[in-house]
């Protein structure tokens, strides 16, 4: 049975590559952000930038009848996706003028299946309007393959980085066990938490903002991470590292539009980047995220140490980030030197 992949846009070919390189998963492109796998994927293998999962709906282009959408449903072996024979659903189809046709799914699918009609706490969800039944797109998603059932929940704040988004930057690092990785804007410790679930190694996340520290070390918490992931409650243009210690950094920089500003940015990133042009090893990589493309380019030339291998456009919830792959431009020379930050003690740190 065939399986819908989304992600966001711009990450496409890295979950491609690492189905195929893990487990032998063949796949298309099926459109933006989506991918279509052919052969079976079991849920705990999926690539961490897959936010949601679901099975296509065989149906006519105007959506076909009640009868036939519980047919098609019917013929879907739901037990092989780890659900059973009570399963919660939704049906998504919007608009007033659906609601007769969409209750009448509702009915064909309880009477068929005996499934149970839940749109708050939904296993299945049955996307039937009429962009996806007409673009031959219908499909159940599977709640339980979501990313949030997968990798569980995260306190957040306006402005946070997506899951998905955080796993594509991690997958761009090329991590390796043992490696150390730095967030130097960590806000609620997206990234650093999710990489302290996939690898070995340590995790830092640094944040200047009282509730963004308090978010992540909840989000540390609570998925068990207090022994590999850290929390330093320290300026990002002032870290309280020392020089060479770091071997990634991978960051969502503020964009200037819902934190900070584009002026700001402009003083902002120069010095952001000094501080981890100092941490970085002499083979770091880092990944950094913004979409104040010309500020960031332009602080990268200027900055003596560093240079942009590589970009990778991102698209998710209305925005197009550019992801920039930073690596070092001449060898790092001996400091020797802790930031001023370190040396005054001012750094609050928790595990």
């Amino acid at each position: 049975m065939s399986l819908l992949l989304t992600c966001p846009a711009g990450l496409e070919d890295l979950v491609r590559g690492d189905l195929l390189e893990r487990d032998e998963v063949r796949s298309v492109l099926a459109g933006p952000g989506t991918v279509r796998c052919d052969s079976a994927v079991e849920r705990d293998r999926l690539p961490a930038m897959v936010d949601r999962v679901a099975v296509p709906l065989d149906l006519p282009d105007d959506g076909g009848t009640a009868a036939e959408t519980a047919s098609a449903v019917g013929e879907i072996p739901w037990d092989s996706y780890g659900l059973g024979a009570s399963v919660t659903f939704r049906v998504h189809l919007p608009g007033s003028a659906e609601q007769k046709r969409r209750a009448g799914i509702i009915d064909a699918v309880q009477d068929r299946l005996g499934w149970r009609n839940d749109p708050s706490h939904w296993a299945v969800n049955l996307d039937l309007s009429r962009e996806a039944t007409q673009s031959g797109s219908a499909r159940a998603e599977l709640g339980p393959w979501a990313w949030a059932a997968r990798y569980g929940a995260f306190e957040r704040l306006p402005a946070t980085t997506p899951g998905p988004v955080s796993a594509g930057l991690v997958r761009l690092a090329k991590l390796q066990d043992g490696q150390t990785l730095l967030d130097v804007c960590g806000g609620v410790g997206t990234v650093p938490v999710l990489d302290g679930m996939l690898r070995v190694g340590r995790s830092i996340s640094v944040d200047n903002d009282g509730a963004s520290v308090a978010a992540a070390r909840h989000n540390i918490a609570s998925h068990g991470l207090g022994g590999r992931v850290e929390v330093i409650e320290a300026d990002a243009a002032d870290l309280p590292l020392p020089d060479g210690s770091v071997d990634r950094v991978v960051s969502d920089l503020p964009f200037g539009k819902r934190i900070g500003s584009n002026e700001l940015n402009r003083t902002l990133y120069p010095a952001i980047l000094r501080e981890i042009e100092r941490v970085l090893t002499a083979d770091g990589r880092c990944v950094l995220l913004s979409d104040d493309k010309r500020v960031f380019a332009e602080s990268v030339a200027k900055a003596r140490g560093l240079k942009i291998v590589g970009e990778r456009v991102i698209r998710y919830n209305g925005v197009t980030p550019t992801a920039y792959i930073v690596r070092r431009s001449r060898r790092p020379k001996s400091r020797g030197r802790m930031s001023p930050g370190q040396a005054s003690g001012r750094t609050k740190i928790s595990p």
